[in-house]
């Protein structure tokens, strides 16, 4: 599997797998999908400060992250994931980030398990932090010091 930097090439199916995440209604709060447009715009403004990076196994891209980690419905479980939020971790790291911190819906399981795997630790809940659907949304506040190691 191969990690790199995000391209403008890449809009169509960074959006495509962002509004898998909208439609599936289970790590963003956002409910409109994005257009190809908005992804392309979103990776040029992004700078050096925020990278995004790119999971591509056999010439396919399966995932991306800028923070957030969002993988193909068809790829998940294959290690896209930790790939991608390890690098982005380096990247942050390289960069000078002190510290990552970020927000999870309390029910994706499969989120939370994947930033302890990579050392992040749950420091609290926002309790209805937002709503989605008309319902109100509580997120796990996960963090990760940043050291001498990548964990």
């Amino acid at each position: 599997m191969l990690i790199r930097p995000a391209t403008v090439k890449d809009a169509y199916t960074l959006a495509s797998i962002y509004n898998q995440a909208i439609e599936e209604r289970n790590a963003t709060f956002e409910t409109e999908p994005r257009k190809i447009q908005d992804r392309e715009q979103w990776i040029l403004n992004q700078g050096e400060r925020y990278p995004i990076l790119v999971a591509e196994l056999n010439d396919l891209v399966r995932g991306f992250g800028e923070f957030s980690v969002y993988i193909d419905r068809q790829s998940r479980g294959q290690g896209a994931g930790r790939r991608l939020l390890e690098e982005l971790i380096l990247e942050c790291k390289n960069i000078g980030y002190w510290k990552l911190v970020s927000r999870i819906f309390d029910f994706n399981v499969a989120s939370r398990t994947l930033c302890k795997r990579c050392f992040f630790r749950e420091v609290g809940m926002y309790e209805k932090h937002g709503q989605l659907d008309g319902q109100w949304m509580n997120c796990v506040i996960v963090e990760k010091i940043m050291d001498s190691t990548i964990h």
